[in-house]
């Protein structure tokens, strides 16, 4: 349900939610090449619910933003390639501040195909001071299949993580230390610093400290698949 800006910002003044950030959510988008993505925001309560959408590119530039509102399980949706440009850089961070509980479905498109669907429910978690946390995820570069992992900051504020990629005997295959600047983003090509083989797969690990970051994967193979990873295993 699209609004005009006078239209909104009204309602803000007039319902005080001026000011978001009551919940925060961030995952990957790619609208470089022939890649795009549709971004489905879901109002899970019957109450409205303002949302503020943000667009960064792999730099960190903010690239389009979107203020909106949502009625009672209304849903809206974007194709991110009508309001961002298509460039090398335009991919990376996308992130959402509503008043309110959302869920996000993204459709991840090549070509103009949909080729993989994925959910976000939970928004980014809050860390405790000076404790590590770690996000995972699976990877492959067995068989026909290989892996991109994104590393993305949500923040306005730089932060710094480290990356661990395991085989499956738990011997470490690579590591790097990724700094990133505000909304900035990183990708990591698998076949580029592990190879491929059937014995190639295992853990992702990405270790944080005070400031959490989201991780995607990109599966590639006969057909792209994608996956985020925005909530700590540990």
């Amino acid at each position: 349900m699209r609004k005009s800006g006078g239209l909104i910002f009204g309602f803000l003044l007039a319902f005080g939610l001026c000011s978001f950030g009551q919940h925060f959510y961030a995952f990957y988008y790619d609208v470089s090449g022939s890649q795009d993505v549709s971004v489905n925001l879901l109002n899970t309560m019957t109450s409205d619910t303002g949302y503020l959408l943000k667009v960064y590119d792999a730099w960190g530039n903010l690239l389009w933003s979107k203020t909106g509102i949502l009625t009672g399980y209304e849903a809206d949706y974007y194709v991110l390639s009508d309001y961002v440009p298509r460039q090398d850089s335009s991919w990376g961070v996308a992130t959402v501040e509503s008043d309110d509980l959302l869920i996000i479905g993204l459709e991840y498109m090549a070509d103009g195909t949909v080729v993989s669907i994925d959910t976000i429910s939970q928004g980014v978690p809050k860390l405790d001071p000076g404790v590590p946390y770690w996000l995972g995820a699976y990877y492959t570069q067995a068989g026909d299949i290989t892996t991109g992992v994104i590393v993305m900051n949500p923040w306005e504020v730089a932060v710094s993580v480290t990356v661990t990629i395991y085989g499956p005997a738990g011997d470490r295959l690579y590591q790097m230390d990724v700094a990133l600047g505000p909304y900035e983003s990183e990708f990591i090509d698998l076949e580029a610093v592990v190879g491929r083989g059937g014995l190639i797969w295992g853990l992702v690990d990405v270790m944080m400290t005070d400031l959490p970051v989201v991780m995607a994967l990109e599966y590639y193979g006969e057909i792209l698949d994608v996956k985020n990873v925005t909530e700590y295993y540990f």
